[in-house]
């Protein structure tokens, strides 16, 4: 026989739950990534991205010629460009519920949009600089518009490549470090 304690019990889960199912925000807010989190996987993909090239490119010299030429300002806004498209990508990636997912057994379909945002970052990454050269040098006239309009497309192409497996890459490494914290750290709040 229950008593009445369980039936109070009972009907106030069935209220939370209609109350979460019916309130748009609590939906929204429930399959949405944190911002915090976005914004963490967002840097540490770029850090863990372009750190290993730069660490390369001092070690062979790369950097002693390209950085005067490139100057400190331009390089600062080529890392918060692809800061942008890692961030944008990643809130996107997330939208469904970020790296929770993988607690839902989600772990598939949270990798091919990885591989879907890594292929956009790619292509926009490759396509922003291209457009930024070839508006520099316009008025310059120096812009042949059929062959530039046939390297962006192969740039694109690449750039998307590229970017779907850096996209699968990090998926997987952001999916394991998720899995491994989850491990250290119960979410249940025992």
């Amino acid at each position: 026989m229950a008593d009445a304690g369980d039936d109070v019990a009972d009907a106030a889960a069935v209220e939370a739950t209609d109350s979460v199912t019916t309130d748009p925000e609590a939906a929204h807010a429930a399959t949405m990534a944190d911002d915090a989190e976005v914004w963490l996987v967002a840097t540490f993909n770029l850090v863990a991205f372009s750190l290993p090239l730069v660490i390369l490119g001092h070690a062979s010299g790369a950097l002693t010629d390209t950085l005067p030429e490139l100057g400190t300002t331009y390089g600062l806004l080529l890392f918060g460009y692809l800061w942008l498209l890692l961030w944008l990508s990643t809130r996107w990636v997330f939208a469904e519920g970020g790296l929770e997912r993988c607690r839902r057994g989600e772990t598939g379909r949270l990798l091919v949009r990885g591989m879907v945002g890594g292929a956009l970052v790619g292509m926009g990454f490759v396509v922003g600089i291209a457009v930024a050269i070839a508006a520099a040098n316009v008025l310059d006239g120096m812009v042949d518009v059929p062959v530039f309009v046939f390297l962006l497309l192969l740039g694109a192409a690449a750039g998307s490549v590229v970017g779907l497996v850096v996209g699968l890459l990090f998926g997987v490494v952001d999916v394991a470090l998720y899995r491994a914290s989850a491990a250290l750290i119960s979410f249940d709040g025992n």
